[in-house]
């Protein structure tokens, strides 16, 4: 399960994930998003229905990206620990 923790919220109700996370999120079994922390779950099939914005950024700090996209997810945190029981 990949895991990634948020410093701010945009508009003060969306986690701002990159595509390329996203991806990586699937093939390891779903994401866990931190902020403040409180945690959200996102499973697998939710993470395939998420559609980045069409605007692409140019990656200064990773590797082999040139560029990425963009997708916000409205934060909706959850009561991890159980959910964190069952994983």
């Amino acid at each position: 399960m990949k895991h990634k923790i948020v410093t701010k919220l945009w508009l003060g109700k969306y986690v701002s994930v990159r595509d390329y996370e996203l991806k990586a999120a699937i093939q390891e079994g779903g994401m866990i998003i931190e902020y403040l922390s409180e945690k959200m779950h996102l499973s697998v099939d939710d993470i395939k229905h998420i559609k980045p914005s069409g605007k692409f950024h140019e990656a200064k700090f990773v590797g082999n990206i040139k560029s990425y996209q963009l997708a916000d997810i409205t934060w909706k945190p959850g009561d991890s620990e159980q959910k964190e029981l069952f994983l």
